[in-house]
């Protein structure tokens, strides 16, 4: 059994890049979400728990100092989720793209009149029933055609008895 393996991994740039634009736009906004809501009730909780206990307390220092610290900490954590986000991101719309790809590229190559290949998916890839309906229907009229020319291939019958014949194939 051939194995069909695509070696690219960014086959239809637009269409991969958006979608991770999509998905890092709402990992962003989830993250900041969740962080600022947290944030706000934690560290409220805290300067509030300090300024009874301490009366003393400088809160400004201590809130630009908590900032900082989470600004550095954070930061490298969005870095790390946006990384981690593009390559499952990329990763899983190569089963998606890929196929597409095949596709359009089998269909293009039927249109200029190249020999019908069958489309071979892998394991993992979407569109399965896509692929395997466009090749029954290619393999469908190619047998009808096949048909029809050698009919139009025959000698000896009249024009008439040759469209009829071509009639009753496409009756069926």
């Amino acid at each position: 059994m051939i194995k069909f393996r695509r070696r690219k991994y960014l086959i239809n740039k637009p269409i991969q890049f958006g979608y991770f634009g999509l998905t890092a736009w709402f990992i962003c906004l989830g993250v900041l979400l969740v962080g600022s809501l947290t944030y706000y009730f934690t560290l409220n909780t805290i300067i509030g728990q300090i300024q009874i206990s301490t009366q003393g307390f400088d809160t400004l220092e201590t809130i630009n100092k908590i900032n900082l610290l989470l600004q550095k900490k954070l930061a490298l954590i969005f870095i790390f989720l946006v990384i981690i986000a593009a390559a499952i991101v990329i990763f899983y719309l190569h089963r998606v793209v890929g196929p597409i790809y095949r596709i359009e590229k089998t269909l293009k190559e039927i249109i200029e009149g190249k020999p019908f290949q069958t489309i071979h998916l892998r394991k993992n890839d979407n569109f399965k029933t896509l692929a395997d309906t466009i090749n029954t229907f290619v393999q469908y009229y190619d047998n009808r055609f096949q048909q029809i020319r050698k009919i139009l291939e025959k000698q000896g019958i009249s024009d008439f008895d040759k469209i009829d014949k071509i009639r009753q194939i496409f009756k069926d």
